[in-house]
């Protein structure tokens, strides 16, 4: 939904579509519990770069005290989501919703350069969709050693910023790993008491499909038989991370309706970025 299609709230930088919640941000009380538990905290000493800061500024934007600059897009883009801050809160402050309706604002209402636009959307045509990942990811499994040759020599700095942090941060994979199948169906060893539907997910059916194969096993030694739905795709748990709050809810409702047609009793996962955001589906469809 584009900035243009919906008005902002009066004295607010933020409009009415997934808007922060007050009540949560309320739950802050400034403690300081977060900020040794904070990357960017610890890595910058910047108060507007930790949990409580950020909630600050969801605030302050949300009572029009500050725009939508590009010093408060920043601040926002820099954490890592990484949730630390959520274990050390003694008040129970829910940061995971207010950082991702946040970022949502932002992708609505702020205008980025166009490489940056352009770098944005070209990721998450991409990461989310383990068939179009597969692709991309198969140069990487056949120049592996070349990538680590690349990295010990130090020519791999001439490789642009961010391309570079790409190739280095990307999960090392093989041939095998990429088109090996799994089965779509497995059944329990001895009388099944069970019937479990496993989330593949993304890069882990890619680049880890040893856990899901040791996964499928333990599960069917359990007296489990065990559904991958081979219709499955990417949880949303990418793009609501990211801010993509409306892409994020078409890929859960394309998985609810995988699962809900496969008729398993539990739905199992092994990795925790699904595991975090499956569980507040109820949340991301809160309306």
């Amino acid at each position: 939904m584009s900035s243009s299609s919906v008005s902002p709230v009066s004295g607010s930088a933020f409009d009415t579509i997934d808007t922060p919640s007050t009540k949560l941000i309320g739950a802050c009380v400034h403690c300081g519990f977060c900020l040794p538990t904070c990357p960017t905290y610890v890595l910058w000493g910047e108060e507007m770069d930790s949990p409580r800061g950020r909630i600050y500024l969801m605030k302050a934007a949300l009572e029009g005290r500050v725009e939508m600059s590009p010093s408060f897009v920043r601040h926002f883009d820099t954490c890592l989501g990484c949730m630390a801050c959520v274990t050390a809160c003694p008040s129970g402050v829910q940061y995971g919703p207010l950082i991702e309706r946040t970022r949502a604002q932002i992708e609505r209402r702020y205008r980025r350069s166009s490489g940056d636009h352009a770098f944005r959307a070209l990721l998450f045509k991409l990461l989310p969709y383990p068939g179009r990942m597969r692709f991309a990811l198969a140069p990487m499994a056949l120049l592996s050693g070349l990538l680590s040759a690349l990295e010990r020599s130090g020519l791999l700095n001439l490789v642009p910023r961010r391309l570079r942090a790409l190739l280095t941060l990307a999960p090392r994979t093989s041939w095998s790993a990429l088109f090996g199948k799994m089965p779509e169906q497995t059944p329990a060893v001895g009388p099944a008491r069970l019937k479990v539907g496993l989330l593949a997910g993304c890069v882990q059916r890619l680049a880890f499909p040893e856990v899901n194969r040791a996964t499928i096993n333990v599960l069917a030694a359990e007296g489990c038989s065990v559904a991958v739905p081979a219709g499955q795709g990417c949880c949303g748990a990418l793009p609501l991370h990211a801010g993509f709050l409306e892409q994020a809810r078409e890929l859960a409702r394309h998985n609810i309706a995988t699962f809900e047609h496969a008729a398993v009793d539990r739905i199992v996962l092994n990795a925790a970025g699904c595991a975090s955001r499956i569980t507040v589906y109820g949340a991301l469809f809160g309306d």
